[in-house]
């Protein structure tokens, strides 16, 4: 009964007449369940034995949403309404695949939208927070299309959370690299960070297309939880950022100080990967981080052989 009343305070001050007509869209309006269009709006009060015709609901509608009183949103081109007078802001999450549409009231929504507005000296009228994409069911529906069994879809989820991690510690990596060869005056061991900040680079954008290539093939991975036990915690165990400012470069680090440091960093990287690899009980994520510890093992032994040549020269 509040809000009504408050239809008629609105027409009031617009000095407008206070139909029965304008009662009953408002009516409809708050006791609809849904985001009803101005077609179901007629529907439902056509069921109800009252025939008002579209242009009158257009009209009712504009008023309200001018004054604030409705929210409108588009789903297929079509308009679509709801009270705002008598809930909080909240954000829809609309499944372009159904249709379907979940409301997630947010008190948080609410008093952004109220300190952005208040700040700035705006009077809200109406808005809109809309968030399209899939719905559980569809989700699940476009994975069993896609041949997707639970047993595919695990091993394919460990692959991007492998390929993340190793990226992260890549561009730790990277980072370190790059910063020592601003550090060191000594020409050759600039160089040589240089170059090992280089191949750092070169890997990042191998692991990089793989993982854009994995995401781009299965859209589903976007809202695929974890599998692995990944975090920034693991990184640092890797390579720890205070461990890493305290690995001295100098004015006179040289390319043999260079390799040295990047053997080091190189063999713990490959250990870690070796002991993380045992403790995957999933069997082609197992097989991933046993390939980086390879890969991590190659690189040792080719900064190894250049320390020794280097050293014999």
């Amino acid at each position: 009964m509040k809000h009504r009343k408050e239809l008629q305070k609105l027409l009031t001050e617009k000095k407008l007449k206070k139909t029965s007509q304008r009662a009953l869209i408002w009516a409809a309006l708050l006791e609809s369940k849904g985001h009803p269009s101005v077609e179901e709006i007629r529907d439902s009060l056509l069921e109800q034995g009252h025939r008002i015709g579209l242009a009158t609901i257009y009209r009712t509608i504009k008023i309200l949403l001018e004054s604030g009183f409705v929210r409108q949103s588009k789903l297929h081109g079509i308009g679509r309404y709801e009270p705002v007078i008598s809930q909080p802001n909240h954000l829809h999450f609309i499944c372009n695949s159904c249709g379907s549409t979940v409301e997630f009231p947010s008190r948080k929504v609410e008093n952004l939208i109220k300190r952005a507005t208040e700040q700035n000296q705006f009077e809200e009228r109406y808005s809109r927070y809309v968030i399209f994409g899939l719905c559980k069911s569809c989700l699940r529906t476009q994975q069993e299309a896609a041949g997707l069994n639970d047993e595919q879809r695990l091993q394919t989820t460990v692959v991007r959370d492998a390929l993340e991690l190793t990226l992260a510690i890549e561009r730790r990596g990277y980072t370190f690299y790059t910063n020592a060869s601003r550090k060191t005056k000594n020409g050759s061991g600039r160089i040589m960070f240089q170059r090992l900040a280089a191949e750092e680079s070169d890997h990042l954008r191998r692991l990089q297309a793989e993982h854009q290539s994995l995401m781009k093939k299965n859209e589903w991975l976007k809202r695929e939880p974890s599998r692995l036990p990944l975090s920034r915690k693991i990184v640092e165990e890797i390579f720890p950022q205070k461990e890493l400012l305290k690995i001295e470069v100098k004015d006179e680090t040289s390319d043999l100080d260079a390799l040295n440091i990047a053997m080091n960093l190189e063999r713990r990287s490959h250990q870690f990967f070796t002991d993380f690899a045992k403790q995957i009980a999933d069997g082609s994520g197992r097989q991933i981080f046993m390939d980086f510890a390879k890969d991590e093992e190659s690189h040792l032994q080719a900064l190894v052989t250049e320390y020794n040549s280097l050293v014999g020269s």
